[in-house]
């Protein structure tokens, strides 16, 4: 089965990516304004103003501290992947505690031609299944229990198809790339709301000063931070239809992919849950855990909502879902399925001919 990438997906990625690159300058250039405006603020109070040159030094300290901002959140960012698998209570697994979910991992990396992935188990019913790590050498496989329990074996191998086309597209170091302004803003809002994630397991926030800087730039220019977080999604949601098209190509079976997709999308309407929504890298899970708790049939398509925001009664629920429309990170389900439905007939129908 051909794995040749969609050339709308590939151009709509790289567009996506040129238009993040430009809102991180433009969040980073705010970032130096805020600190230039605190710093000069000082300097009135400290010396007398006319013996400072202005613009030369106003110039110089929106530049340098632009620059400095952005590193030390890019440094932080190094620890997401262990913060996350920590934030989510999962713990590393031989193969001898599950000797078939390390099966269905050892053989698909060796299909996809991708390391074997470090496997970590969380013990909750929820189905989950997301992979974190910036390269392909330190990738984490995360699954819970209750995944492992709900599908059989070619639905697992599946899933294990999907997160290692993930690991194989790189997705996890370009969506965390793109959106680490986003996560450093999330991180701050976090820590007010008291909804930081991982607090149960140790685990406290990641939010640091240089996340506060950022997140008052994103505010100086607001619309610089809804482009990134519109951008961010439309890039997610392009990245699962690329991992779905690999994970059929890895194991010629798309049908069983779309059986569970299926499955993992009713399991997240039976068993809500409020702890995967805040995980930074949600974006990665093979179906949206921000669903969790939330799940609805969508008001056009009767797909189950991804936002948790779909609750509530008559049309103002229906409203505000079309409105979070544009910030889900994942495709509907049922598209999704539809075109791994599609695949596998078009797949079938070539082998007939």
């Amino acid at each position: 089965m051909d794995w040749s990438p969609d050339r709308t997906l590939q151009l709509r990625m790289i567009v996506t990516l040129t238009l993040l690159g430009l809102t991180v300058v433009a969040a980073a250039v705010a970032t130096g304004v805020v600190v230039a405006l605190g710093l000069g603020f000082l300097v009135t109070f400290a010396v007398d103003p006319a013996t400072v040159r202005t613009d030369p030094v106003a110039y110089g300290v929106v530049a340098v501290s632009a620059l400095g901002v952005v590193a030390v959140v890019l440094r932080g960012e190094r620890s997401a992947p262990a913060h996350t698998v920590a934030s989510l209570g999962a713990t590393a697994v031989t193969p001898d505690e599950h000797p078939e979910l390390s099966a269905a991992v050892e053989s698909v990396a060796r299909q996809a031609d991708v390391p074997v992935p470090a496997v970590y188990v969380v013990e909750t019913e929820t189905p989950l299944a997301l992979t974190t790590g910036f390269t392909a050498s330190d990738a984490r496989l995360v699954v819970s229990t209750g995944l492992v329990a709900r599908l059989d074996s070619p639905e697992l191998r599946a899933v294990v198809a999907h997160e290692l086309a993930h690991v194989k597209n790189r997705d996890t170091g370009v969506l965390t790339a793109a959106a680490f302004p986003v996560a450093a803003a999330g991180r701050v809002v976090r820590l007010f709301r008291g909804t930081t994630p991982g607090l149960r397991y140790g685990q406290v926030s990641r939010a640091s000063y240089a996340d506060t800087l950022l997140t008052a730039g994103l505010l100086l220019a607001f619309p610089v931070w809804a482009c990134s977080l519109l951008l961010t999604a439309s890039l997610s949601r392009s990245r699962e239809y690329a991992a779905d098209r690999g994970a059929a190509a890895i194991t010629g079976d798309p049908f069983a992919l779309a059986s569970a997709l299926d499955a993992i999308e009713t399991g997240l309407a039976d068993r809500p849950t409020t702890d995967l929504r805040h995980v930074e890298v949600a974006a990665l899970a093979i179906v949206e855990p921000s669903g969790a708790g939330g799940v609805t049939a969508d008001a056009e398509t009767g797909v189950g909502g991804a936002t948790g925001l779909e609750s509530g009664p008559g049309w103002f629920a229906g409203l505000r879902a079309r409105l979070r429309r544009p910030l889900r990170t994942h495709p509907p389900t049922a598209s999704r399925i539809e075109r791994l439905r599609t695949l596998a007939e078009r797949t079938e129908s070539r082998e007939l001919e």
